[in-house]
């Protein structure tokens, strides 16, 4: 990776806050604890915070949350030796030139499938024949329109269609 060679300082949110990490133990630790060295955090602001100013911080996130940050590097990942895949589009834009310039999400990697940890996420609507299906089912037909999808677009998703 370049640079110094430093102890890594490992950030995390708790397993009980859902989304990220849930697929993170799950995904990459194999369902495992994580180590009595990682530091707990309350949210991403903090951890990203943290990982700026501790040499060796890392932290994971959604790559919406990370990719565009100033003060860190998003790191290309890969599940083969040798073939890491970007989350941010090429050439990385290095700390010094933000925020005139920012990293982009790269859409093509995530939308081919080709980034190595991805997850969908979806709409669950509770079949009941009441006035919450029909609102629960007309949100869902409204992102997969073209205005819909440009808005999970805005949010820093990456669009489905």
């Amino acid at each position: 990776m370049g640079g110094l060679n430093l102890p890594i300082k490992a950030f995390t949110r708790r397993v009980s806050d859902g989304g990220t990490v849930e697929l993170f133990v799950q995904d990459i630790l194999g369902g495992q604890t994580f180590s009595s060295q990682v530091e707990f955090v309350f949210t991403t602001t903090q951890a990203l915070k943290k990982a700026a100013d501790s040499p060796g911080g890392i932290y994971y996130a959604s790559a919406p949350e990370v990719v565009p940050q100033c003060s860190i590097r998003p790191l290309p990942l890969g599940r083969t030796p040798g073939e890491y895949i970007p989350p941010y589009q090429e050439p990385l834009i290095l700390p010094n030139q933000c925020p005139e310039k920012r990293n982009q999400l790269n859409i093509q990697a995530f939308q081919s499938g080709k980034y190595p940890i991805t997850r969908n996420l979806f709409v669950v609507v509770k079949q009941n024949g009441q006035t919450g299906e029909q609102v629960g089912v007309a949100y869902a037909n409204l992102l997969l329109t073209e205005q819909g999808q440009e808005l999970i677009t805005q949010t820093g998703f990456v669009k489905i269609r």
